[in-house]
């Protein structure tokens, strides 16, 4: 009613007028506390996923209700991908396995095991096919996305985190710890085409790819944001931004990268003349995942507190 409302006009004249977000309530996921991993999000169905490894389970969040559940995955899992011409989801982790669930009924329709923990999960439809990288090793697996059999394994270097694809080009982009680089992927060749340093960079955990404009964006736990092309790899630009971050998120619409880690989500928006930090708005300190719903622009994050398990939404302020 008009008091929401006068609050909510309060909020956004008062101190936070320049906070480039505004949060929601969260939202309180079944089942009790335990933490969250990686997220994503699949437009074409309205839902949002959170892999919540310490219950074993994964969150699907129905943006058309805003309801949360938690579905038993039976496994630990760290990463998750959505197959929407499939209607499936995909999932890994330290389990060591990869599963399979039908998005209709959430029941488990198959399962891969893996020789170490699956980390980041990414579908490619079009090409039937799933590729997983290993969390401790130095590989990533392409699965056959209809039978679930191990298509081919790729040589990549130690300890991986995320995994993009670009979709006009069909290359994977892999962020590698130990070497402070990111691999890229020929899934048709099966290898390392090339290979990209990342500066002052380290520890590179957060990665998202503006495909339209051929650039990536990847944050080190240090606290820089490199911009670079990718195509060459040629650095364009480097940023401060908050440290310890994991999981980041880009809206290719809006042109903002959301970056969670130490206690706040940091907006960078990227223009003409390149990056530039819109502001921080403060979330729980636990939380380092976060998504973007690609339709209405609302930024999703998930933790876990000391009672519970939560998502939220925070939707972004645009200045006109």
């Amino acid at each position: 009613g008009m008091i929401e409302l006068s609050l909510a006009l309060s909020i956004l004249i008062s101190g936070t007028a320049d906070a480039p977000l505004i949060p929601s309530a969260p939202v309180e996921v079944p089942g009790g506390p335990g933490k969250f991993d990686f997220m994503n999000s699949d437009a074409t169905d309205r839902l949002v996923f959170a892999c919540h490894p310490s219950k074993s389970t994964f969150t699907v969040v129905d943006l058309k209700t805003g309801i949360a559940k938690d579905i038993d995955a039976g496994v630990a899992v760290n990463g998750i991908d959505a197959d929407t011409t499939r209607q499936k989801v995909y999932a890994a982790g330290p389990g060591k396995s990869l599963v399979m669930f039908d998005m209709k009924t959430w029941t488990k329709s198959a399962s891969l095991p893996l020789d170490g923990p699956g980390d980041s999960v990414v579908c490619d439809p079009k090409a039937g096919l799933v590729y997983v990288d290993n969390d401790d090793g130095t590989n990533l697996w392409i699965v056959n996305a209809d039978t679930l059999k191990i298509e081919n394994t790729v040589t990549i270097k130690e300890a991986p985190e995320v995994l993009v694809r670009d979709e006009s080009s069909g290359k994977l982009f892999q962020n590698i710890k130990s070497s402070n680089s990111i691999q890229v992927v020929d899934p048709k060749l099966a290898k390392v085409t090339a290979e990209y340093t990342l500066g002052e960079l380290t520890s590179p955990h957060g990665l998202a790819l503006d495909t339209a404009e051929g650039k990536l964006f990847s944050v080190g736990k240090n606290g820089k944001l490199v911009i670079l092309l990718a195509a060459s790899g040629k650095i364009v630009q480097t940023i401060d931004v908050t440290k310890n971050s994991d999981q980041i998120a880009y809206d290719s619409e809006l042109k903002r990268l959301y970056i969670p880690g130490s206690g706040v989500i940091e907006v960078v928006q990227m223009g003409e003349d390149g990056g530039k930090v819109l502001g921080m708005v403060p979330v729980n300190p636990g939380c380092h995942s976060v998504t973007v719903d690609p339709q209405t622009h609302g930024v999703w994050v998930a933790f876990a507190g000391e009672k519970g398990s939560f998502v939220q939404r925070f939707s972004p302020v645009l200045k006109g």
